[in-house]
């Protein structure tokens, strides 16, 4: 049976494809190996932290886009390091 992720998996798979490109929230959730429902709320809570940021498509009020934002960028880079940290003691959190 495969292990449930973490939320810090989810965020940092998100993180992850946000920083190779800005994506909508449907290819997003394709990527990050979750329902777009579950999804949303997820990034709602990025987006009230400053992680992330989500635009809309002025020609398309109903297409959005979404993108990592600087402090987005520094999460991800400390949970890098905490990954690589974790792993030289043979531990894994992510």
């Amino acid at each position: 049976m495969a292990r449930k992720r973490s939320k810090m998996e989810i965020v940092y798979d998100i993180l992850e494809a946000l920083s190779e490109e800005p994506t909508t929230p449907t290819r997003l959730a394709t990527v990050a190996n979750m329902p777009y429902d579950r999804l949303q709320p997820l990034l709602a809570e990025l987006e009230s932290k400053g992680v992330v940021r989500t635009v809309e498509n002025p020609s398309n009020p109903r297409s959005r886009t979404v993108y990592v934002t600087d402090k987005g960028l520094q999460l991800l880079a400390e949970l890098r390091r905490l990954r690589r940290v974790l792993r030289d003691f043979g531990l894994t959190l992510i």
